[in-house]
């Protein structure tokens, strides 16, 4: 059990809000949450089997039609057994976020929305002393994210505003750096992820390949040449980072990069080991015997 309490905060503050107790991720009632059975007077109680009611928690045990009532300011103890399954049975609710500057996936703020929505969420949890470490960390991640913006070369930010759907080529540079640190604002781990993820440099190589035609998508496939890749770039990804498709991945980099195919060759001849052959001797240098070194 957990030893802190919470607090939740709302923008809205004269609002009241009113919360049953949600399913888990399978659509079940959670163990703590019971059935319950209306009576001729409409009054309900929980249904509970003889194991059930002799058990020692079930003096904790949430009826599945209780009101559970939120308003600003309203906290949960979760040392308290019976607080701990109230919040359990709310905290999942897309009302509800873990922090005041909660965002999606696209950067856009959970509760404020931007200028092209609303706010889907009202509420979010309050944890003395962690908002502070929050804010901090999520500061120092967008430090790093912009130095790696700022330490980058000219064609590297033209190549990760590609990666994010924006193609630059023909703006300032100062522009495509201005548009990587808005993202950084709004998702730093986005930005970290370009600069630190494995898959940057294939999703580059996919997406040059798709410009210049040399991947299709052909019927909800991605192809090249004959080879179907797959139906998502995900897919494409795994497909060429596989060991036994490396023949496929080179031909691929010097099909759409053909200005580094010496630079290609001289690494891929640089990872291949020498392989001697059975039966034939390197050269002996006092004899002079056997085949000579290569």
């Amino acid at each position: 059990m957990e030893n802190k309490i919470i607090t939740l905060r709302t923008p809205y503050k004269l609002k009241e809000y009113h919360f049953t107790p949600m399913p888990d991720k399978n659509g079940l009632r959670k163990p703590f949450v019971k059935e319950v059975r209306a009576d001729a007077d409409g009054t309900t109680h929980m249904v509970l089997s003889e194991e059930e009611r002799n058990d020692p928690n079930s003096k904790y045990f949430l009826p599945e039609d209780m009101d559970i009532v939120v308003t600003e300011g309203t906290t949960f103890n979760l040392s308290d057994p019976l607080d701990f399954n109230k919040w359990e049975a709310i905290k999942d609710s897309d009302l509800i976020v873990p922090m005041r500057d909660a965002r999606d996936e696209n950067g856009v703020l959970l509760i404020d929305g931007d200028k092209k929505r609303y706010g889907i969420a009202e509420i979010y949890v309050d944890v003395a002393g962690e908002d502070s470490e929050r804010l901090l960390n999520r500061r120092k991640k967008i430090l790093q994210a912009e130095q790696h913006i700022f330490n980058d070369s000219p064609n590297g930010i033209l190549s990760k505003c590609r990666l994010l759907g924006r193609n630059m080529s023909n703006a300032p540079l100062a522009d495509a750096q201005a548009y990587l640190i808005e993202i950084a604002d709004k998702s730093p781990d986005r930005i970290i992820d370009l600069y630190t993820g494995q898959n940057s440099g294939l999703q580059l190589l996919i997406l040059d390949a798709k410009e210049k035609g040399i991947i299709q998508k052909v019927n909800g496939w991605f192809m090249y040449g004959e080879t179907n890749l797959g139906a998502t770039e995900d897919a494409v990804i795994l497909f060429l980072k596989s060991p036994i498709n490396k023949r496929m991945f080179d031909a691929l980099k010097r099909h759409v990069y053909p200005e580094f195919a010496l630079q290609f060759d001289a690494e891929q001849e640089k990872s291949e080991p020498v392989v001697q052959e059975a039966n034939e001797p390197e050269s002996n240098p006092t004899t002079g015997k056997g085949r000579p070194r290569k």
